[in-house]
């Protein structure tokens, strides 16, 4: 047996072995069936096609749907009710809008880079002149930076800092806070701002990278779709790439840390010292401190192993480390939105009713849930988790073995073949 949690609380679920070992084979033939359908290297490099133009209703409805989505979280977070199970603000934000929004762009990329809000509030506050600004010097030195600092602010407001997601009103001035800071910014530096410095901007970036259709605004402001797999349409290089991918991995994969052996020692052995801590502003220091320890260390464990297996590939083939993980770095996007997937969509599918059925199963049978068919759903989430946790690890320790024997090869004779 497995156990698994859900979103509000934590609620451990007994799940079958057998159900778990099923779906993690299904994930990784689909895995396969993937790579199988991605595009050979010659058709990446070949030119992309403009494809046909999208009616401007769409656009617009678009653009409409994403500032009706802004609003509302300012709106119902602040002025809502402030019980956070029943904010709609928060249901939106937390539970649907963080994992769905990522998820969306891997079937259809670009949508959020077209829709922007943010960056649409910059052009009516510039009468368009946000739109035409050359790219800004300054743009090219920050790079994926500010979007890095932005995640790991989420990431600690939702982990760590639980006032935040368990207040509404703190949800929604935040929102509103972080909206006129993108606003100004775009205002301010152009719409380039948006891709290294709005985080949704960025995350939607790379889940965009596997997506098989596109949307993207071309020179003349037409937004047309694309369709195909072509990853350098969202994947430009810059500082703090690699920071934002195993960034994102840790945010994913911080609650996965939390029960394994060695995080339940250190839980266990500083117990009595956070507790003695007491609490500030309701939030218990001890706890708080604890868990933002847990992100960071989540965090440097991912960018260790991803650096350092990065510098031996390096060394065996004799190319510069940048280069290494500028290659790499990408085929981390994948796994980050299959961890986010399974840990996330249960809340957006099964979470109150297989928590109600779970807890009372025949109330739940007398109102009408099909309780039968969310456990599979549940189990088959589980068995995705647990398939790209086993991929994800391989991917990363036996990146130096695929390139061991190549580069001993190099190094011990001239003629290799």
């Amino acid at each position: 047996m497995h156990l698994a949690h859900v979103f509000i609380g934590r609620f451990d679920l007994p799940v079958p072995l057998s159900s778990v070992l099923i779906a993690a084979m299904a994930v990784v033939g689909a895995s396969f069936g993937l790579i199988y359908l991605l595009p050979p290297k010659d058709r990446e490099d070949a030119p992309d096609p403009p494809g046909p133009a999208l009616p401007r209703a769409f656009v617009v409805s678009l653009q409409t749907l994403m500032v009706l989505g802004v609003v509302y979280v300012i709106a119902v977070g602040t002025f809502g009710n402030q019980f956070y199970v029943l904010n709609g603000a928060v249901i939106l934000f937390w539970v649907l809008l963080i994992p769905l929004l990522p998820l969306a762009h891997c079937i259809v990329g670009g949508m959020y880079e077209v829709a922007n809000p943010f960056a649409l509030g910059a052009r009516l506050l510039t009468a368009g002149a946000s739109a035409r600004k050359p790219p800004d010097p300054r743009l090219s030195r920050l790079g994926y930076w500010p979007a890095v600092t932005q995640l790991f602010v989420l990431v600690w407001f939702e982990l760590a800092l639980r006032v935040v997601p368990n207040t509404p009103r703190a949800l929604g001035l935040l929102a509103l806070a972080y909206a006129v800071f993108q606003v100004g910014m775009g205002a301010w530096l152009g719409e380039g701002w948006y891709r290294g410095g709005d985080v949704f901007s960025a995350i939607t970036a790379l889940a965009s990278t596997i997506a098989p259709f596109a949307i993207t605004r071309d020179e003349d402001g037409f937004v047309r779709l694309k369709i195909g797999f072509r990853p350098a349409r969202f994947l430009p290089d810059g500082r703090g790439r690699q920071a934002l991918i195993t960034l994102w991995l840790a945010g994913v994969l911080a609650d996965g840390v939390r029960v394994t052996p060695i995080w339940k020692a250190v839980t266990n052995a500083t117990q009595d010292f956070a507790a003695s801590m007491g609490q500030f502003a309701g939030v218990s220091v001890g706890d708080f401190l604890l868990d933002t320890a847990e992100i960071i260390a989540t965090w440097a464990a991912f960018a260790a192993f991803f650096w350092t297996f990065a510098y031996i590939a390096a060394r065996l083939i004799r190319r510069p480390v940048g280069e290494i993980a500028r290659v790499v770095s990408p085929s981390l996007i994948p796994i980050a939105l299959a961890y986010l997937l399974a840990h996330n969509l249960t809340q957006v599918l099964v979470d109150g009713p297989l928590l109600f059925a779970t807890l009372d199963p025949d109330v739940a049978a007398a109102r009408g849930i099909p309780a039968t068919a969310l456990g599979v759903c549940f189990l088959g989430l589980l068995g995705a988790c647990a398939a790209e946790a086993t991929q994800g690890v391989g991917a990363l320790l036996f990146l130096g073995l695929i390139a061991a024997p190549a580069g001993a090869a190099q190094r011990l004779t001239d003629r290799p073949y």
